[in-house]
């Protein structure tokens, strides 16, 4: 969730950016906080209102960065030019489809639990925003892709990950929103695209990660100032586990509940070398950079899986350590931002 650098190992301290896609982890993070406090509301007193917060939290985040953004183009066009042309930027486009994404599926899910007479407001704004992060999700994933085939590159980092996630997560997201058509025709068209969405996904994700935790085991550790990229690959864990029981119908959902068992225990192992190699990058005084909040969504989204596979108290779990790990970043967030105003 950072620029791909190259692969060193020291600490270099880079600069904070502006408002941008490199951000747009935070907005990510935000919104699948948000579906999250809201679904486990009946559970724990607080996080119905919490869930609120995080909604316009999300959205203050998404519009800002978004806005931001624009104005940082329209005085240097050339940073539009670099974003979707460098090898080394494009991926973090794979962020901004997420962070759409994630803030329109919370959008319906809270306000249909605290504003019912506005839910189709929300469900609007929902499948508004699912059609736009799909399309740019899509378009990331493939032209990343290519990219990687194109020029086979000899330094594989888990941030390839990045751009390989969308599609995974708008088939979660358009599985939601497909039960929510009353015509048949359009619930199975987009149940069908949702599927589409979760092959791609999985197929260029799964070739991603293998790569990547190979050369990372067995060649070049992750750099350091990268550490919490290692999170990355457990949103395909999260998301293909929570995608899987979505779509489902009731004649696989014997076979979706073992993939997505399987996938989850299995994850467990990616998530403690993501929690080991964060912990060796804190050890060696690894500076604060947007990537941070690389270890918020993934980790959303493994709660996300756990809550469709009824694993309620796994996913409580990750909801409590999702909280901390929110704040740490956001306080981090605003410390490196003020620091930057102040120099």
């Amino acid at each position: 969730m950072t620029e791909t650098p190259g692969a060193g190992r020291g600490p270099a301290a880079p600069g904070v950016p502006g408002p941008g896609p490199a951000w747009f982890g935070a907005v990510m993070g935000t919104g699948g906080l948000a579906t999250l406090l809201q679904i486990h509301s009946g559970r724990v007193p607080g996080f119905s209102s919490a869930a609120v917060v995080m909604l316009v939290a999300g959205w203050v985040l998404l519009v800002g960065l978004g806005t931001g953004f624009a104005r940082s183009v329209a005085r240097d066009p050339d940073m539009w030019t670099s974003s979707v042309r460098d090898a080394a930027m494009l991926p973090l486009w794979g962020m901004v489809s997420m962070g759409l994404l994630a803030v329109g599926s919370a959008t319906f899910i809270v306000v249909e639990a605290h504003a019912p007479m506005l839910s189709w407001i929300a469900f609007g704004v929902d499948v508004a925003l699912w059609a736009a992060g799909t399309v740019l999700g899509l378009a990331t994933a493939v032209g990343f892709a290519v990219w990687l085939l194109a020029t086979r590159p000899d330094h594989p980092l888990p941030t390839w990950a990045l751009p390989m996630v969308p599609p995974m997560v708008s088939a979660t997201a358009g599985g939601v929103i497909a039960r929510q058509f009353e015509s048949d025709v359009a619930r199975v068209l987009l149940s069908a695209a949702c599927v589409f969405c979760f092959v791609l996904a999985l197929a260029l994700g799964g070739a991603v990660i293998v790569t990547a935790y190979h050369h990372a085991w067995f060649r070049t550790p992750v750099p350091v100032v990268l550490s919490t990229s290692t999170w990355i690959p457990l949103g395909i864990v999260g998301q293909s586990t929570a995608a899987a029981q979505v779509l489902s119908g009731p004649a696989l959902a014997g076979v979706a509940r073992a993939y997505g068992a399987t996938v989850l225990v299995a994850g467990a192992g990616l998530g403690a070398f993501a929690v080991l190699t964060t912990v060796r990058g804190f050890l060696a005084r690894m500076p604060f950079t947007p990537g941070w909040w690389a270890m918020t969504y993934p980790l959303s989204t493994c709660g996300l899986g756990a809550h469709y596979l009824g694993w309620h108290a796994a996913s409580l779990l990750t909801v409590a350590v999702l909280i901390a790990i929110w704040v740490l970043c956001a306080v981090a967030s605003v410390r490196a931002i003020a620091s930057v105003r102040a120099a």
